[in-house]
């Protein structure tokens, strides 16, 4: 019997975690039945890669303040608006030429307004991945790419699409995920406002110290210790927090998060269960 397909996250963006989820899940561990809760949740790469492995969304509860927040949130009660969203995907141009003009249009619409679905389709084609958010009742940080074609004397010879993914592939992994993460406890919110069980298993992807900020931010130095002692809690950021440490990925120069470094992007995970 052949496996079913994994579910990955609906859009790659600066932060994500789809490259690691599989490296963080291992390390993770089983949770023996233990709730887990996955702050700073963004795309829910970790939480889709812990359900893609069994555990049910029933026992996941994902907390992000973005707008991932609210996706989470109709996702798990099954609110999510897919007729919406296929309407919004309906609307973007065939011709790739012409879909950068048609990003800015939308994020220009007031952000209250199917916030959700046009949040996607922005992230989608935001340019460099940064995170889109919402900032004073405007869509923020809103420039996205061009379509681009190699010439005779390009390096590239293929294309770059003004989406990642493009729009038919957005549509069905959206669907994907409404289907495997429905019953989940999506969460719009401040992470600071979430009691931890006693048992939990805790994953927390704050904004990295020295790189460029979410709409919405928090310092990972205070989450360091910062729980109750029976859980245990995984970080990651750039750099190590304690002694018990792993160095997922080192010298990654494309895809990571840009900021004020001189260095290429590290990517560690900290457990804090033996601190």
């Amino acid at each position: 019997m052949m496996n079913n397909p994994k579910v990955v996250p609906a859009v790659a963006y600066q932060g994500g975690k789809t490259r690691l989820a599989s490296q963080i899940a291992d390390i993770v561990g089983s949770l023996d039945g233990k709730p887990f809760l996955d702050l700073c949740c963004g795309g829910g790469s970790i939480s889709l890669e812990m359900m893609n492995r069994g555990v049910s969304p029933s026992d996941i509860t994902m907390v992000d303040k973005g707008p991932w927040g609210m996706f989470w949130e109709r996702i798990g009660t099954g609110a999510f608006n897919m007729d919406s969203f296929e309407f919004y995907v309906g609307l973007i141009p065939s011709d790739p030429n012409y879909i950068k003009s048609f990003m800015e249009e939308l994020s220009r619409q007031d952000p209250n307004i199917d916030t959700e679905e046009v949040f996607l389709i922005l992230q989608a084609g935001a340019f460099g991945g940064k995170a889109i958010g919402i900032r004073d009742g405007e869509w923020a940080n809103t420039s996205f790419r061009s379509f681009w074609q190699p010439t005779e004397t390009s390096s590239r010879r293929s294309p770059v699409n003004p989406m990642m993914p493009m729009p038919s592939t957005l549509l069905k992994r959206v669907h994907s995920i409404a289907k495997l993460a429905f019953g989940v406890t999506g969460i719009h919110g401040d992470v600071e406002d979430v009691d931890w069980p006693a048992n939990a298993v805790v994953y927390i992807d704050p904004p990295y110290e020295g790189t460029t900020a979410y709409s919405h931010g928090l310092s990972s130095s205070k989450w360091w210790g910062n729980h109750p002692p029976a859980c245990r809690v995984f970080m990651s950021e750039g750099k190590p927090f304690g002694s018990n440490t792993t160095l997922l990925s080192s010298g990654r120069t494309k895809g990571g998060i840009s900021g004020a470094r001189n260095t290429p992007n590290q990517e560690w995970i900290s457990c804090m269960e033996d601190e």
